[in-house]
């Protein structure tokens, strides 16, 4: 496909970067010649110097044979202005960056009346990803996929581990649990587990299941829920943060947010009377002590510093704090988060891209079995999508045992009339349900590109 991208800050790097890797036809405009340089000399795309909502540097990246415009400035204003001109010209599909809350209830009328196919929120999709994590302990990291319905759940087998030694076929039976393994790293390699795959001290799995029967897991692995909820302090008063002290709010969680800059103190004043606004430096210790930081449920840090956020969260987990979350934009940092101890971290250029690839995989499969969601985990070396079942699929009707499946393949879940079920050898799928699979195999497109041919 050939696909335009608009503005290549933090998010729109992340995107052109994925696209490229599926083979895509990618052209990315921006006016800063630095950013330009450093992309091509990282990335197999054609740039262009110039201003994104111009007619002229449109025309110059043949806006009327793309398939897709993506624009991702740093300016609400200058993405739809740059989408609604890309569809004028005659680009197929446009997707735009909107960030500000304010714009939130006219997404329909700039579909609508302006062409726009869709927007993207990287901080609304943040906060609600957050949200999900403060519901489970700091030594544990969870993603949700399946638009929600499903999670999964990644932790590292420590030293007293009951299921140390243990195939992972008898997991399940000798701690009286259900959840299904998905993946192991061990030694920095990734597998797709197999039922005589013995766990070992030091893998770092991921595993999903029901959400009750994900807690009895980690209960029966000494890892206890920490207690509710109640208090939350929030590092940085941005974008990520509107959208998380709404949500918090609403579930009746008190908030404290610390923020250096006061007219922006001012302005979250006006927006959460119901929420506790301290003007201050929420990077020095001395001061977070001060604002009862160890009497805290959760503390999450939003600065625009991802060592900042990182330091932070560490000094907030030292002094009790059950629950810890930074936002980090580098991905390259996760090892470093490790060895701190800090399971859990935010990355909202990452979630954005996920939710852009899936989009485009599906633009690909106008007949088939479309990608309905798209996660990437262990640093993108895994996915796991959910597939739409339709009537092309090849192994509907038959137990899965049954089936021959490429070695890096497993599949999760499938849901069938919105119930959710671990797929086992005797499962059989049916045109209409949803399956959740987990790949090492980069670009799947079609439910049946999993089969071995």
């Amino acid at each position: 496909m050939k696909i335009i991208i608009v503005g290549c800050g933090k998010v729109g790097f992340q995107i052109a970067k994925q696209l490229d890797d599926e083979g895509h036809d990618i052209t990315v405009i921006d006016n800063n010649t630095y950013v330009l340089n450093k992309i091509t000399n990282i990335l197999d795309v054609d740039v262009i110097n110039g201003n994104g909502a111009s007619t002229d540097t449109l025309n110059a990246a043949k806006v009327d044979q793309a398939n897709l415009v993506i624009a991702s400035t740093s300016s609400d204003e200058i993405n739809i202005i740059c989408c609604f001109i890309a569809k004028k010209l005659g680009a197929d599909h446009t997707i735009a960056r909107i960030r500000n809350p304010e714009y939130r209830k006219t997404t329909r009328l700039l579909k609508e009346e302006l062409g726009l196919t869709m927007s993207i929120n990287p901080e609304e999709v943040a906060a609600r990803e957050i949200l999900k994590s403060l519901s489970y302990p700091s030594q544990v990291k969870v993603n949700s996929f399946a638009n929600g319905k499903s999670e999964l759940v990644e932790f590292k087998i420590m030293n007293h581990s009951p299921l140390i030694g243990l195939p992972i076929s008898k997991v399940n039976k000798t701690l009286k649990t259900n959840v299904l393994f998905c993946t192991i790293e061990r030694e920095h390699e990734i597998h797709i587990p197999e039922g005589s795959t013995i766990i070992q001290q030091g893998d770092k799995i991921n595993f999903t299941g029901t959400t009750k029967d994900i807690e009895n897991f980690l209960y029966k692995n000494g890892i206890k829920r920490t207690r509710p909820l109640r208090e939350v302090m929030i590092v940085g008063g941005g974008k990520i943060t509107f959208y998380l002290t709404q949500k918090l709010i609403e579930l009746g969680i008190d908030v404290r947010i610390i923020e250096k800059n006061k007219a922006r103190c001012l302005e979250l004043v006006e927006q959460f009377p119901e929420a506790t606004i301290i003007h201050g430096d929420g990077t020095d210790h001395e001061f977070l002590l001060s604002e009862s930081l160890n009497q805290m449920d959760s503390f999450i840090a939003l600065t625009d510093n991802d060592e900042e956020n990182v330091i932070v969260c560490m000094f907030a987990s030292k002094n009790g704090v059950p629950r810890v979350l930074p936002k980090i934009n580098r991905i390259s940092l996760g090892f470093l988060l490790e060895r701190l101890g800090i399971q859990n971290a935010i990355t909202p250029k990452m979630l954005c891209a996920n939710q852009i690839v899936q989009y485009v995989r599906a633009m690909q499969n106008s007949v088939g079995s479309n990608v309905e969601s798209l996660l990437t985990i262990l640093d993108s070396n895994v996915e796991i999508l959910e597939f739409r079942v339709r009537d092309n699929c090849k192994f509907t009707g038959i137990p899965l045992k049954d089936v021959k499946f490429k070695k890096d393949i497993l599949i999760g879940y499938y849901s069938r009339k919105g119930v959710i079920s671990i797929a086992k050898g005797d499962s059989i799928i049916l045109t209409g349900d949803t399956v959740m699979i987990f790949s090492l195999e980069k670009g799947l497109r079609d439910i049946n590109d999993v089969l071995d041919k």
